[in-house]
């Protein structure tokens, strides 16, 4: 059976079979946003289990019955969510994303971007799932392989190579990767049309260079619980939405699919002037490294 490995809250996990096992500590006492969403105020290896536990239960994650397809938007400011809402807009015409039982993946379908991301944490590695992967292929989308692999660089090269040459492509990445986004920008600077779009996410440990990096090649960067991110991508950023887990928008293209979020989004929203980063400590995550 499939065994994944992926990382919540700092804490490594292995997934086999169902049985969820925490391999270390989370790194993260206390995240504003995973406690919003599943009403934690301190982060154990308790808390890690139960939360992934629910993933299983409701989506199906890490097993043959997963969710393919979903309507809900359970994070305000989340990468699938704004993925989702920009291909509804006719923003995005394809996103490169990662999904467990199949590694990285070209998807075109709002609802099934919205699925893939809903939960979905930092997966370092994963195994093949038939039935996920044929789930997707059923739905259009393009898998890099049937072993898993887990590379967002030759994925923007499959896309482009699958007819999305010229047009608008988002690529998700971990910060800890930066280098993928350096790569993919040289790659579309000999391709005509649109670029790529690049996302930032999943940035817990970023150091300082790697921040760096992340300024001057990603669209949209999300902070997590890094210093680095907040001080070096935040200085650069041209819009943050969000104070607690801020969102940074570097390029019009990202400004754009933020906004169009937040059009989407249904609750009350505060915009003003601000230097930025900004957010007081208070309402940062815990530790803030």
């Amino acid at each position: 059976m499939a065994e994944h490995l992926v990382e919540m809250a700092g804490a490594l996990v292995r997934v086999r079979d169902g049985r969820i096992e925490v391999l270390s500590d989370p790194k993260v006492r206390w995240c504003p946003l995973r406690s919003g969403l599943y009403g934690h105020e301190a982060e154990s290896r308790k808390t890690v289990e139960s939360v992934l536990k629910s993933h299983i239960e409701d989506l199906g994650m890490y097993g043959p019955g997963r969710v393919l397809e979903l309507s809900k938007r359970p994070v305000s400011f989340g990468a699938s969510e704004m993925i989702s809402d920009g291909m509804k807009g006719g923003l995005v015409d394809a996103a490169v994303v990662v999904c467990e039982g199949a590694g990285t993946v070209v998807a075109t379908r709002p609802e099934v971007v919205a699925a893939l991301g809903a939960h979905m944490t930092g997966l370092v590695r994963t195994e093949p799932i038939e039935e996920i992967q044929a789930g997707l292929e059923e739905r259009g989308c393009i898998l890099l392989n049937d072993r898993c692999t887990i590379d967002q660089v030759e994925g923007y090269k499959r896309a482009l190579d699958s007819g999305f040459e010229g047009k608008r492509v988002v690529v998700t990445i971990t910060g800890r990767r930066a280098f993928e986004a350096e790569e993919i920008r040289k790659m579309a600077s000999t391709s005509p049309g649109e670029g790529p779009v690049i996302f930032a996410v999943h940035n817990l440990d970023v150091a300082e260079d790697q921040a760096r990096v992340l300024a001057e090649t990603c669209d949209v960067v999300w902070a997590c619980a890094s210093r680095s991110v907040r001080e070096v991508v935040g200085r650069r950023a041209k819009l943050q939405i969000g104070i607690s887990i801020p969102v940074y928008a570097l390029t019009d293209l990202g400004k754009q699919l933020v906004l169009n979020r937040a059009l989407h989004f249904e609750s009350g929203l505060v915009m003003h002037r601000a230097t930025l980063p900004y957010g007081p400590e208070e309402k940062l995550p815990d530790p803030f490294v």
